[in-house]
């Protein structure tokens, strides 16, 4: 399960005050006679599963366990432990404002008191986090503690010093106190202390602020304040103001309006640092926001992004930095780390493999890696291991041994992972699951309970069946309040370990035929522990049984016969990683089975009812009218369109989804808190005049209508979807066709009249000569509104476009042979890296070919236009696999100066593209076609930075595999001397 516990201080956001009374089963929307109060009696489970095969895991064991060490210390939430050569112990600061000492005994060792910080004020203590003590205490004889103290001193977090009495004990006189320095006592504080091999003192600041909305006082760009920084101070030379002097070589020393502290700054909650003791670089783990969690190599003057960037992840889209930012040298997303604490460089002979390696972890997943580098570059990053504990910091031995400390007290150390790897007894088969009793018929086994959902998302005009199996005789829960970082989702279910959550994805082979029903693939959850893990069983061609597909992503073609004719459609095999993406933690993980799905009439019982009197509920459950199921007429226009929406595309937009653009949609706000509503778009208007995310009266100036039609690159939903969906296409349509238009943009854009008696070539032409055109013409293919030989003629006459803005909107109605070739989403890194390339035609493509948008930023020689990077050298800046990372993953580095910039000007004219120059009277910006606007500053509404590089996403996968490789060799020739203010 899910752990439960107090929020880390490093992790710190106020939690709502919530409860909430479950009452019995609620009147339905069948007409479900309501259970009132204490007349439901919650039932133990009818009958439990027993059978389940589905244990630990596929893949292979992690190469190290745990083993706790210092079973006799007594901790209480400690925060730091330190090592004390002068004493020979350990000294463990705790939560509650105790410091604790302990030999390195590890069978023996109990604590001892050192200093109670809790005696020193009258208010309580809020946090105290770390400690540490001069390194030449015969010299320098002092302790140092960061704590924070509550009541209302708007500077809570205070850096003080104690003097050591005698440090062999140690004996600490609180007498002494000196507060070095203070900053605000709220959010996230930081507070890591580390002498450098300088000799000066080093201190970690968080933004101190909550997490929504992030960073609201813009303070991780200030550096007029200490906020979001590294402080750099001498404290063996106090000056007459302070405790302390401020380095000469610091680097805003004579700077205005700026803190001289600061040795680098963006940092959100950079939780615990250290130094590497082969070469002094600086390391710390920087807590994320949403997607990401960072770690960075600190350099003098840093800039590391926040709250501009999130690592690589855009936060701020309209702010720029006055330094450039510096990106981590390694992150993590939210599938494995979602609050990061960082470590030590282990020293220790015991396990030489480690030795030099950077070691970290995460507080919520209980997580350990290691990581090398040799200057920003990563040599290896690997888990070394998965703990249930909560990882609150690190311990670094006298032998150089890195110790794992846990929120709970105990203390833990890394042992080599001799146990019998399992993997192999993991099921194979489907058929070996203890899921189902007849596999081929889906006869489920004892405990296994299919359940049906009232509104299913598209995918590809296929259908499902879905089971649960929970195992032994466990309940579920309800969660009582939202916590995004632990999957726990208000109103949603808490599941218990080792649930089953099973799916069958099946298809007609004969066009609405149900006797040719063949299964596809059965999707499985599995709650292993507290994470969720996702796998893909492929059914085989006699449809007998489904086979376990390992952590890749693979195609399949399914061939269907209908009136119109056979065809072929590409079913997309995710891996588990991309299944993850959509069943994301942020939102529960479990879509479907959740109350406002469940609670409909099927196999003519309340669904909500018989799971209850199954005892699957620990507690009577709340239910709520379900979400509307976008294809029931009966409901409302509004709610089902919002529920396609949500259905599909919600698991991204929404908070904490990774969503680069500045909306989401999920029903539980409003539409004015979604903020699409004739939102100017982020990623592109795909030259759409005065274009709208949704443009309320026409759906032809709206995007996501156009990304609903278009096929390739930039097709909405972005995972699981091949084809159109026309019906939910029609849905999107009609309501946005039936809102009012707001302000000027009351210009609907109408399907143009076409007649058989036309000149094709002419008034084909006429009537795609613009985009808006075009997506009323590839809406009425879709709902086939027109004459099938005019459709024909303009599906023909779209598919052949020279414009790949318009070519894409009709070339999905194509029979899958007729389509280009293309490399697609899944692109073979490794197939297409062992290809030969052709230079001389990779050279033509670069320079000629239409489709190949290189050139209208980047110039080699003299082809192209030197709006980005002069890439004449990238060849010898980068390897053939760099090359090709940067084009597949544009915006995991992203320059800033080369990120979307979109304008919206008076008259309503929306232009984007890269700021080329700007002075106090006009901006100058070149567009995707690298032509260029300059606009006065006085016409100009509104300025928009996009999230994301300007370098489009998926820029091969419009490609055949061949001129990909061809393209590459060219790139990987170029090797010209590039001026350095050109890099």
């Amino acid at each position: 399960m899910t752990k439960s516990i107090r929020m880390p201080v490093h992790r710190w956001f106020a939690d709502p005050i919530a409860a909430i009374l479950f009452i019995a089963l609620s009147f339905s929307a069948f007409q479900v006679p309501q259970i009132g109060l204490g007349e439901e009696t919650v039932l133990q489970r009818a009958t439990p599963w027993t059978s389940s095969r589905i244990l630990g895991s596929p893949d292979p064991a992690l190469p190290y366990k745990t083993q706790r060490v210092f079973s006799q210390v007594e901790l209480k939430q400690p925060t730091d432990i330190v090592w004390l050569p002068d004493a020979q112990r350990w000294i463990a600061t705790q939560f509650d404002g105790q410091v604790l000492s302990f030999s390195n005994d590890r069978e023996k060792a109990v604590t001892q008191p050192v200093m109670d910080i809790r005696t020193l004020h009258d208010e309580p203590i809020s946090t105290v986090v770390s400690t540490t003590f001069h390194h030449d205490l015969q010299k320098q004889p002092w302790c140092y503690v960061c704590y924070a103290s509550k009541g209302n001193d708007p500077q809570g977090r205070h850096l003080v010093r104690f003097k050591v009495v005698d440090p062999s004990v140690p004996i600490i006189d609180l007498s002494s106190r000196v507060e070095v320095i203070s900053w605000s006592g709220s959010g996230h504080t930081g507070g890591s202390v580390q002498f450098g091999p300088d000799g000066f003192m080093y201190v970690s600041v968080g933004d101190t602020q909550n997490p929504y909305p992030p960073d609201a006082r813009n303070t991780g760009q200030d550096l007029s304040d200490l906020e979001s920084s590294i402080l750099r101070i001498d404290i063996d030379h106090p000056t007459t103001e302070k405790p302390y002097r401020i380095p000469a070589d610091n680097p805003f020393v004579g700077s205005k309006n700026v803190r001289e502290e600061i040795w680098a700054f963006g940092f959100r909650n950079p939780w615990k640092m250290s130094f590497n003791p082969e070469n002094g670089d600086l390391f710390t783990a920087d807590v994320g926001w949403e997607m990401r969690e960072m770690i960075y190599r600190v350099q003098r003057g840093g800039n590391y992004g926040w709250s501009i960037m999130e690592g690589s992840q855009p936060v701020k889209q309209d702010q720029q930095p006055v330094i450039p930012i510096t990106p981590p040298i390694f992150e993590h997303t939210h599938l494995d780390s979602r609050s990061i604490t960082g470590g030590y460089f282990w020293q220790s002979d015991r396990l030489p493999e480690l030795k030099g390696a950077y070691i970290y972890g995460d507080w919520m997943t209980g997580k350990v890696w290691a990581l090398k580098t040799s200057g920003d570059k990563v040599l290896w990053q690997k888990e070394l291991v998965d703990t249930p504990l909560q990882v609150i910091s690190f311990m670094l031995d006298p032998s150089g041994e890195v110790l794992i400390v846990g929120y709970d007290g105990t203390i833990h150390q890394l042992h080599p992972n001799v146990v019998q790897n399992d993997q192999q007894a993991f099921p194979r088969k489907l058929s070996d699951t203890g899921l189902f009793q007849d596999v081929p018929q889906h006869n489920p086994q004892p405990g296994v309970v299919e359940y049906e959902i009232n509104a299913h998302h598209w995918a590809d005009g296929t259908h499902s069946r879905q089971w649960i199996a929970l195992p032994g005789n466990e309940q579920l829960g309800l969660w009582v309040n939202s916590k995004w970082d632990a999957g726990q989702v208000h109103g949603r279910f808490k599941f218990p370990a080792d649930t089953v959550v099973a799916k069958t994805v099946s298809y007609f082979s004969e066009q609405d035929n149900p006797e040719s029903e063949k299964h596809i693939e059965t999707q499985l959850l599995h709650l292993l522990g507290d994470e969720w893990r996702a796998y893909n069983y492929v059914w085989n061609d006699d449809q007998t049984d489904a086979i376990l597909q390992d952590d890749v992503s693979s195609d399949r073609k399914l061939s269907i016969r209908s009136p119109e004719g056979d065809r072929t459609q590409t079913w997309h095999h995710s891996s588990r990683s991309e299944c993850l993406l959509c069943h994301i933690w942020s939102s529960g993980t479990v879509q479907g089975f959740a109350p406002d799905q469940l609670n409909i009439s099927w196999n003519n019982k309340n669904q909500m009812a018989e799971l209850a009197r199954q005892g699957f509920f620990e507690t009577p459950v709340e239910v709520k009218k379900p979400i509307a199921s976008p294809h029931d007429s009966s409901q409302s226009l509004e709610d089902r369109a919002r529920a396609y929406l949500s259905l599909n595309c919600s698991n991204c937009h929404r908070p904490q989804g990774g969503g680069t653009a500045n909306f989401n949609f999920v029903l539980d706000k409003s539409l004015d808190e979604n903020k699409y509503v004739d939102a100017i778009p982020a990623q592109g208007e795909f030259g759409i005049e005065n274009a709208r995310v949704l443009a309320p009266g026409d759906p032809f100036r709206s995007v996501i209508l156009y990304r609903m039609l278009k096929f390739g690159r930039g097709h909405m939903p972005q995972f699981g979807s091949n084809l159109i969906d026309d019906r939910g296409i029609r849905l999107l349509h009609d309501w946005i066709a039936s809102m009012p238009a707001t302000g000027d943009n009351n210009k609907k854009t109408e399907i143009p009249n076409l007649t058989l008696t036309d000149d094709p070539s002419k008034s084909l032409a006429d009537a795609l000569s613009s985009t808006e055109n075009a997506i009323s013409l590839s809406f009425a293919c879709s709902n086939r509104s027109m004459d099938a030989n005019m459709r024909a003629q303009v599906i023909e006459a779209g598919s052949q476009h020279s414009d790949p803005q318009i070519r894409d909107l009709f070339e999905g109605y194509l029979p899958e042979d007729q389509r280009a070739e293309r490399l697609g989403s899944t692109i073979d890194e490794a197939a297409l890296l062992a290809m030969t390339g052709s230079v001389e035609n990779g050279k033509a493509l670069f320079e000629n070919a239409a489709d190949v948008s290189c050139r209208n930023c980047h110039q080699i020689g003299e082809a192209g236009k030197n709006i980005g990077p002069d890439l004449s050298g990238i060849g010898a800046q980068q390897t053939l696999q760099e090359i090709l990372s940067s084009i597949l993953r544009t915006s995991d580095k992203i320059d800033v100066k080369y990120r979307t910039q979109t304008v919206l000007t008076v008259d309503g004219t929306v232009i984007s593209g890269i700021v080329t120059s700007e002075t106090d009277s006009e901006l100058v910006v070149s567009d995707a076609q690298a032509k260029i606007h300059s606009i006065s500053k006085e016409d100009i509404e509104l300025v928009q930075s996009s999230p994301k590089s300007v370098m489009p996403d998926m820029l091969l996968s419009g490609m055949k595999a061949q001129q990909a490789a061809d393209l590459l060799a060219f790139l990987h020739t170029q090797r010209k001397t590039v001026p350095q203010q050109q890099k």
